[in-house]
């Protein structure tokens, strides 16, 4: 990493370049997905992804300062936490179902008409002011 987080590296690469620097390697998209997926707990992210403890841990403290996951207690009292996707981490839903279908090779028709349906059928969190924030009209 070693980039500063408010450093444009790339000053024509627009909002590409801050997309990158925030989700910025393979296993973060991978723990971004679980988590969209179901994945809360550090054990179910483990698990999931076969990802070592210690990347696991660097990589979801990243997400949680970048403001993609947030940490919760498992229950009232309880010192162990689990990560939660704010609404800036749903914002990636449609993103990563089409990267998802692109590497299976699907059909992007087949890919855009999920997109959208699923974006017409999220429910708000919590966190909803960005996702309200963001207008998906559909992708061509």
């Amino acid at each position: 990493m070693g980039a500063v987080v408010d450093e444009v590296v790339c000053k024509r690469c627009g909002g590409m370049d801050s997309a990158a620097r925030q989700i910025g390697d393979s296993w973060t998209l991978l723990i971004i997905w679980a988590a969209l997926q179901g994945a809360t707990r550090f054990d179910d992210f483990q698990g999931h992804l076969g990802i070592a403890r210690n990347i696991l841990s660097n990589r979801l403290s990243k997400l949680v300062t970048e403001g993609i996951l947030a940490k919760h207690p498992v229950h009232t009292g309880a010192l162990r936490q689990e990560y939660r996707l704010t609404g800036k981490g749903e914002a990636l839903r449609p993103t990563l179902k089409l990267m998802e279908g692109w590497g299976n090779g699907t059909s992007m028709n087949d890919v855009n008409r999920d997109v959208v349906n699923d974006v017409a059928s999220t429910k708000p969190n919590s966190d909803s002011d960005y996702v309200r924030s963001q207008k998906y009209t559909g992708i061509r």
